[in-house]
C-alpha cells in the first residue's frame, strides 16, 4: 500500500522538478553557457536554486508524501524561490532602505566595513552625526565641512579634560549667529569606530554658544579620503 503511494509521490516530485527546471531555463537561459552563468559575489543564483531543488527532491525521496503534502511543499518552496528572486532583483533598494532604518534607530553609529572604511548613515533630520570619543570622553559630533577645525562645545571640552582656566577665548570666528570668540586647543585623540586620529587642531566654543560639537576639516584632513554617497558618509582612514 505504501509502495504505490511513495512511487506516485516520487513521480509527482520529479515532474515538479522538471517543470521548475524548464522555468529556470526559460528565465535564466542555459546554465552551461558561460555567458549566462553568474558565480560572482553579487549572487550565485544557480547554486542557490540548485540547493533548493535538491532539498525539495530529497524531502520526497526519504519520506512518504501525500498529494496534499506535495502541493503544500511545491507552494512553499516555490514561494521561497520567488522571494529570493525578488530580493535579488531589488537588492539595491533593500540595502538603501536598510541604511535609512539604521540612520533612524542608531544615528551617529560608526560602522567599520570589511575593507577598513568607516560608514556613517545620515540621520532622520538629514544630518551626519558621529558618536566618537575626544581624549577618551564620549562626544556627539555633527559633521560640518564648512568648519576649518574641530569645535567642541564647552561641556564636551570639560568632559575631555580641558580646565576652564586653561581656555583662552581669543580667536575670532564667524558663525551662523555672527562673530564670536573661541579658545584654541590641541586635541590628543578623536576616536571614531575602530580608528583614532591624533594631535587634531581644534577650538572650544563659549558656554551655551554651540549646541553640538563640530567634526570639521582638521579631522577630515587626517583621513586618506572621505566621500558622501546618498545617505552614506564613507571615510577611509
Amino acid at each position: 500500500m505504501n509502495g504505490p503511494r511513495q512511487m506516485r509521490g516520487l513521480m509527482l516530485a520529479i515532474l515538479v522538478i522538471v517543470m521548475a527546471a524548464a522555468a529556470f531555463y526559460a528565465f535564466f537561459g542555459d546554465p552551461t553557457d558561460p555567458a549566462n552563468a553568474n558565480f560572482d559575489d553579487t549572487g550565485p543564483r544557480i547554486v542557490a536554486l540548485s540547493a533548493l531543488a535538491f532539498v525539495f527532491l530529497a524531502s520526497f525521496i526519504f519520506g512518504q508524501p501525500k498529494v496534499r503534502e506535495i502541493v503544500q511543499g511545491t507552494f512553499f518552496w516555490g514561494g521561497l524561490c520567488a522571494l529570493l528572486i525578488v530580493g535579488y532583483t531589488y537588492r539595491t533598494d533593500l540595502v538603501q532602505a536598510g541604511y535609512r532604518v539604521l540612520g533612524a534607530i542608531a544615528p551617529g553609529l560608526a560602522v567599520t566595513q570589511p575593507d577598513g572604511t568607516i560608514l556613517i548613515v545620515r540621520d532622520a533630520g538629514g544630518h551626519f552625526v558621529l558618536d566618537g570619543r575626544t581624549n577618551g570622553a564620549r562626544t556627539h559630533f555633527l559633521l560640518d565641512t564648512g568648519a576649518s577645525a574641530v569645535v567642541l562645545t564647552y561641556e564636551d571640552a570639560l568632559k575631555a579634560g580641558y580646565r576652564p582656566r586653561d581656555l583662552s577665548f581669543t580667536v575670532p570666528v564667524s558663525t551662523a549667529n555672527g562673530r564670536t570668540l573661541v579658545a584654541p586647543v590641541r586635541i590628543e585623540t578623536i576616536t571614531m569606530g575602530d580608528h583614532t586620529l591624533h594631535n587634531v587642531r581644534g577650538f572650544v566654543a563659549r558656554e551655551g554658544s554651540l549646541e553640538a560639537s563640530l567634526f570639521g576639516m582638521s579631522a577630515l584632513d587626517q583621513l586618506r579620503s572621505w566621500r558622501i554617497e546618498g545617505d552614506k558618509l564613507i571615510m577611509t582612514p
